[in-house]
């Protein structure tokens, strides 16, 4: 049986979305957006496909030539290590291209200017909201690099020891993500011991374990391109305060009514809502600092955001954290998150072996 091409799928699917707002090509000029559409990894800046009714052409920096035509061969491939945004907007007159389009959101003043003044017209973030409901070959990777994740870990959970630095574990469990097939870390690895624990997003310092404290680890890797998140908290020793037992617990059942209101076709708010109200109910309300989850992908932060701001609401194929929290200034905080995968059952849960 011949392999399902999800690349040409996603074309296909943009590019009826152009069709669909009337445009006859587009500039993408975003490596991750390029990423997606291809599979190839770009830099930041290093190319600019140009999407028109005979194909797709990619300017590039002239080393990236041979190795991307041989990886695209459907794509026509031009080195061009000047001003790529230029030479697209030359092709797409050359094109007789009437209505090309850009993702104003993704562009700089500069670029941005250089597209309107070639005949580009600014455009709606068509990929970004493509990207939002993830097709199988992503799923694929989502779910592996989110065992890695798991399994880092349980990993790590009976090798932290009394002295150690925030640093050391740190570095110990990147070590342990990369050995296993990630290539990097896809945010910077939070290790929060103690007080530290209290700040949502501490940075991770040469704080060393006591032999009484909390321990809290918010961490991911990329694999293939894609990220895992997810966060565990616990208590180091064996005289667990009842106040963090306590808090523990509560994160821990909101962390699992989140989950449980994660299905297709729910708003956002709702699953932020059903983690809140537990915790507010608890007598929490004022610790719980941020929102309830966000979507993951090719980026660690994406839309959905399951918040009381959000608007949007779950469709099959969205990826999304559930991560409820407590923070007590000064003492510790909890925070629990799984990463999830909408599914018409429910939720899956991706963060586990």
């Amino acid at each position: 049986m011949a392999q399902k091409n999800y690349f040409n799928e996603r074309l296909m699917a943009f590019k009826a979305q152009l069709q669909k707002n009337k445009l006859d090509g587009f500039a993408v000029t975003n490596n991750l957006d390029q990423f997606y559409l291809s599979g190839f990894y770009f830099y930041p800046d290093e190319a600019v496909f140009l999407i028109h009714k005979k194909g797709i052409t990619c300017f590039t920096r002239g080393l990236y030539v041979e190795p991307f035509s041989k990886f695209a061969p459907y794509m026509e491939v031009i080195g061009d290590d000047g001003q790529r945004i230029v030479a697209a907007i030359e092709k797409a007159h050359k094109l007789g291209l009437k209505r090309p389009g850009f993702d104003a959101a993704k562009e700089t003043f500069i670029s941005g200017g250089l597209l309107r003044d070639g005949g580009f017209i600014p455009s709606a973030s068509f990929i970004t909201a493509q990207r939002e409901c993830k097709d199988a070959a992503e799923l694929k990777l989502l779910r592996e690099s989110n065992r890695i994740a798991y399994l880092t870990y349980e990993y790590i959970k009976p090798r932290i020891k009394t002295g150690m630095t925030e640093f050391e574990v740190a570095a110990e469990m990147e070590r342990f993500m990369r050995a296993h097939g990630a290539t990097t870390t896809s945010f910077y690895t939070i290790v929060a011991f103690g007080e530290n624990a209290a700040n949502p997003h501490h940075e991770t310092s040469a704080r060393k374990l006591k032999a009484e404290d909390a321990v809290l680890m918010d961490f991911g890797c990329i694999y293939k391109g894609y990220c895992s998140d997810i966060t565990r908290s616990w208590w180091h020793g064996k005289k667990e305060p009842a106040e963090y037992t306590k808090i523990w617990k509560i994160v821990d059942k909101a962390r699992k009514q989140g989950i449980k209101k994660v299905g297709v076709g729910v708003p956002c708010k709702q699953v932020d809502a059903a983690a809140r109200d537990l915790i507010a109910a608890a007598g929490y309300g004022e610790y719980y600092t941020h929102g309830t989850g966000h979507g993951v992908g090719i980026e660690i932060h994406e839309n959905p955001y399951n918040s009381q701001l959000s608007k949007a609401v779950l469709a099959e194929g969205n990826i999304v954290t559930v991560e409820p929290g407590i923070y007590l200034p000064g003492k510790f905080g909890v925070r629990l998150e799984d990463t999830v995968a909408v599914a018409k059952s429910g939720a899956k849960i991706l963060t586990k072996k």
